[in-house]
């Protein structure tokens, strides 16, 4: 094991100042530095517990094919946001099952009731929830920003890898614009996932102030959010 880790590592361009067999230690990445690759292969080179905030943003599974505009630097690239079998590696599903037979019992369960997309969707982000799990400090916080189509879904992942008493909130994300359904509620929010660490974790609360001409009983105190 000790040896594999070490190989992730060179694969990913670390260097550890302070080698430790286990993957434990201080930090062995600089902080706001930006890798262009795969973040799995990161991740991997990451020393553990060594990470206060992770905000993810992933693909939604939207089954959807995204452009660059027409005229930007990025002009001619495109991202497809549909997941197959083929796409993720075979040996993925080995890893989590070894890992977390819970966890792979859920997304195996996903196949069933939504499909194989699905299924392959949350195996490609469970190899990456899992080790962004074992990078967060133990006093650390992580948002995982999604949207309905599999909100749920990473939930009960996020359940089986962080643990269902480290879930803190589900941050709704409204927004307008566009057209609107004739025959539903309009569409128009996303979610955010947020989980801690098993220890004191941080938070600083976040305030409005009352507007103008509002008074309390408590003298005037800022609205929580």
């Amino acid at each position: 094991m000790a040896n594999e880790r070490e190989r992730e590592r060179e694969r990913a361009g670390f260097e550890d100042p302070n080698p430790n067999p286990w993957g434990r230690g201080p930090g062995n990445w600089v902080n706001r530095t930006l890798y262009i690759r795969d973040n799995l292969d990161i991740l991997r080179g990451m020393n553990s517990d060594t990470v206060d905030l992770i905000y993810l943003d992933p693909p939604f599974n939207s089954n959807k094919t995204y452009e660059a505009p027409i005229g930007s630097q990025a002009a001619g690239a495109a991202f497809k946001d549909s997941w197959h079998l083929s796409d993720v590696d075979l040996a993925w599903h080995g890893e989590i099952a070894e890992k977390n037979q819970g966890l792979y019992d859920v997304i195996a369960a996903s196949r069933t009731a939504h499909g194989e997309g699905m299924m392959s969707y949350l195996v490609m982000m469970a190899a990456r929830i899992i080790e962004l799990e074992r990078v967060l400090k133990p006093t650390g916080s992580i948002y995982l920003h999604c949207d309905p189509t599999a909100s749920h879904y990473l939930k009960m992942v996020m359940d089986s890898v962080f643990g269902k008493a480290q879930f803190r909130n589900e941050v709704i994300w409204s927004y307008s614009g566009g057209g609107v359904p004739k025959k539903d509620f309009a569409r128009k929010h996303d979610t955010i996932l947020r989980y801690t660490g098993p220890g004191d974790y941080t938070f600083h609360p976040q305030f409005r102030p009352y507007k103008e001409g509002v008074t309390t009983h408590s003298g005037g105190a800022p609205v929580p959010l």
